[in-house]
């Protein structure tokens, strides 16, 4: 056999096996990060509206809501963001039913920033009664991003009860 012939016979399974040992370590780095209690971090780019129309564009629902309690935590996009059960007074857009009983919504976080809710805090604590800017999601409502999902009503535009 020529030596030509014998060095590439013998690399092959060099790489083979070399590639083999590669996807193996790649695979096993999940199972570690997981047991370091690390993760992937991918974070949103936040669309910034300009005004109320391109947010109720946007929105799948939009609501007037009062009665507004903490409800513990919910994974939006693999994060924990706040949770509140709100009532609906009146819907702008959307199939909520008023009146209705309390639905829980998820107040979007930017979970990649220091201040996950903007320098201001959480747009849902603002006051009441708020106009939510929703998505609907598998489970809950959530607030379309975690600056533009919440403002408060100005009292001229206040629905009666």
């Amino acid at each position: 056999m020529n030596r030509r012939l014998a060095a590439r016979s013998a690399i092959a399974p060099l790489i083979a096996v070399a590639g083999v040992a590669g996807i193996l370590a790649l695979t096993a780095c999940a199972p570690l990060d997981r047991a370091l209690g690390l993760r992937g971090v991918a974070c949103a780019s936040w669309v910034a509206f300009t005004s109320d129309e391109e947010r109720a564009e946007s929105a799948d629902a939009v609501v007037i809501v009062t009665d507004i309690v903490p409800d513990g935590t919910v994974d939006i996009m693999g994060y924990d963001a706040n949770a509140y059960r709100v009532t609906v007074i009146d819907v702008e857009k959307g199939d909520l039913v008023v009146p209705s009983n309390p639905i829980r919504v998820g107040s979007t976080a930017d979970a990649c920033s220091a201040h996950p809710y903007g320098e201001s805090g959480d747009q849902m604590l603002q006051g009441d009664p708020l106009r939510l800017y929703l998505d609907r999601g598998d489970d809950i409502w959530t607030t379309l991003t975690p600056f533009d999902g919440a403002h408060l009503v100005d009292e001229r535009d206040q629905p009666t009860r």
